[in-house]
C-alpha cells in the first residue's frame, strides 16, 4: 500500500513540474498549442520554435537555433508528433515536421554541412529540411541538410539519411538507400 501511494505521489509530482515547465517555455516565446507533453529539454531559444497540438517530447530533447533573430530561422513540428528520448535538432535554417511523424530516441536532425572544395572547408552552408507527415524515424538516425522525407515514409534505425525519400518508401543504411515499397 505504501509502494503504491509513494509511486502516485512521484507520478503526480512529475506531472506537475510538467505543467510548469512548459509554461516557463511557453512564456518565453515558445508556441506550443494544446495537448501533449513537454519533457525535460533543453532550447536556447524558445521564439524560435513551434509545437503542434498533443505533441510528446520526451526528457533530453534539445533544440538549437543559430540565428534566432532571422524570422527565416525556425523549428516547426506538426500536430500529434513524437520526439523520443536525447533527440537533437541542430537549426541554421528551418525544419520542419509534420503531422502524426515519430522521431525515435537519440536521433539527430541538423541542416548545415561544410563545403568540401579546397580553399572553402571553413564555410558552412545551410539547407532546409522537410519531414512529411504520418513518417516513422528510427532510433539513432542522422538526418542532413536539404533532405525531404516524403509523407508515410520509413527510416530503419541507425540510417544516414544524406538524400530526400520519396513519399511511402523505406529506406535504412549508412548512407540510406532504398529498401522497398509501402504501396
Amino acid at each position: 500500500m505504501k509502494q503504491t501511494a509513494l509511486t502516485l505521489t512521484i507520478a503526480k509530482l512529475r506531472q506537475v513540474r510538467g505543467l510548469i515547465r512548459r509554461e516557463w517555455f511557453k512564456m518565453s516565446g515558445l508556441s506550443m498549442k494544446r495537448g501533449g507533453n513537454l519533457g525535460n529539454i533543453s532550447c536556447d531559444w524558445p521564439a524560435s520554435v513551434s509545437i503542434g497540438e498533443d505533441c510528446i517530447i520526451q526528457d533530453g530533447a534539445d533544440f538549437r537555433i543559430e540565428h534566432p533573430f532571422s524570422a527565416n530561422n525556425y523549428i516547426q513540428l506538426g500536430d500529434r508528433v513524437f520526439i523520443g528520448r536525447c533527440c537533437e535538432f541542430n537549426c541554421t535554417s528551418k525544419i520542419i515536421v509534420g503531422n502524426d511523424t515519430m522521431i525515435a530516441s537519440n536521433t539527430t536532425i541538423v541542416d548545415v554541412g561544410h563545403h568540401t572544395e579546397k580553399g572553402n572547408n571553413l564555410k558552412s552552408v545551410s539547407e532546409d529540411i522537410n519531414i512529411g507527415s504520418e513518417v516513422w524515424i528510427g532510433a539513432r538516425c542522422v538526418i542532413l541538410k536539404g533532405v525531404s522525407i516524403g509523407n508515410g515514409a520509413i527510416v530503419g534505425a541507425g540510417s544516414v539519411v544524406n538524400k530526400s525519400i520519396p513519399e511511402y518508401e523505406i529506406w535504412a543504411g549508412t548512407p540510406a538507400r532504398f529498401i522497398k515499397s509501402r504501396i
